[in-house]
């Protein structure tokens, strides 16, 4: 399995998806943000009904989106675990390349029970560039959540 490479799916911002501001609604896109998340874990795990969302961290609203937008949502594995996959994911305008969220989703690989199990990806820590950067993200966004109580 080849971790790197990555999921990519468009969407047209329709007016039902607008808040009363007239952008993108921020429960739309976040909804995009986690599927597009979603359909990356279930192409590196290979079993999209053994994954279940754990944690939604790090996502970060930069622009808005405008009715008519085409909008790219391109996501890849950024940490592994032993039972957990983190997904970076990043939306923009497709024709501008304007971002407009990025951040991490974290699933966990469940047995029938719905308790975690490994997943048994093979997996190697990156060792330089993108891969690295966002690896170390993730770590500290790790560290930051057990710090936070309650």
């Amino acid at each position: 399995m080849d971790t790197s490479e990555f999921t990519t799916i468009s969407k047209l911002v329709r007016p039902e998806n607008l808040n009363h501001h007239g952008t993108l609604f921020a429960g739309v896109t976040s909804m995009w943000f986690v599927e597009g998340a979603f359909i990356e874990a279930s192409r590196v795990y290979g079993d999209p009904s053994k994954i279940v969302c754990i944690k939604i961290h790090g996502m970060k609203f930069v622009k808005p989106g405008a009715n008519g937008d085409i909008i790219q949502i391109e996501s890849v594995l950024a940490h592994i675990g032993k039972t957990s996959l983190t997904i970076y994911t990043k939306i923009y305008k497709r024709l501008t390349k304007d971002q407009l969220v990025d951040g991490f989703v974290t699933f966990v690989t469940v047995g029938e029970d719905g308790r975690p199990i490994p997943h048994g990806i093979k997996y190697s820590k990156p060792t330089e560039g993108a891969g690295l950067q966002m690896w170390e993200e993730v770590e500290r966004l790790k560290h930051s959540d057990s710090q936070t109580k309650m």
